[in-house]
């Protein structure tokens, strides 16, 4: 490969990020209001103190601003879904937020929503990655049933259908055994580094 070629391929990548880090910036923008409603769930509190939640509760994927948090606070507080009171800090006014009974029935549908949301995209990742055995279950809760195994799919087939079946399953097991252990040694990470941290 030629250096043009290969100096062609880093500026195509480099617009590929710029226009995957647009999208996901989008999608971030979508996701706040309900990081906003989830943090007041747990307790009220001010502006400062919810910027620094949501990027804890998140290990920092979504890191807002105060320039992108207010708004939303504005418009959730004109939605009626959280409310303020004033206090004096010091000589400082300081708004603080807390979800309202509307907000919380909000909440509740919108995480369903989400959840109906995160079944259909892993429905079409498994799709886009070549697994498209409709018999595979398109949702979490069923993924790792009895039915990969014994399903009535397999009833009425050769031995050989049924091998190809099965070893069509265990390969996106296989695949999913491995994104799994990724989760899991991330996770493990992130205990060890707040031990650390308390220590």
């Amino acid at each position: 490969m030629t250096p043009t070629n290969n100096n062609q391929n880093v500026k195509n990548s480099e617009k590929i990020d710029v226009i995957a880090d647009a999208i996901e910036q989008s999608m971030k923008k979508g996701h706040i209001s309900t990081l906003i409603l989830l943090a007041l769930e747990k307790s009220p509190s001010h502006g400062y103190s919810l910027m620094q939640t949501i990027k804890e509760d998140t290990y920092g994927v979504w890191n807002p601003t105060a320039s992108s948090l207010y708004p939303h606070l504005s418009s959730l507080t004109d939605k009626e879904l959280i409310q303020f009171t004033t206090k004096m800090d010091g000589k400082r006014e300081r708004k603080v937020y807390e979800i309202t009974e509307k907000g919380k029935k909000t909440l509740k549908k919108l995480i369903e929503r989400q959840q109906n949301m995160r079944k259909s995209l892993l429905s079409m990742i498994m799709s886009t990655i070549g697994i498209t055995d409709t018999n595979i279950p398109n949702d979490f809760e069923s993924l790792f049933g009895p039915e990969l195994i014994e399903d009535t799919s397999l009833i009425g087939k050769t031995d050989d259908e049924k091998l190809k079946i099965l070893s069509k399953r265990k390969g996106v097991l296989s695949k999913i055994i491995e994104k799994l252990q990724n989760v899991v040694n991330e996770i493990n990470h992130r205990i060890d580094t707040l031990n650390l941290s308390k220590n």
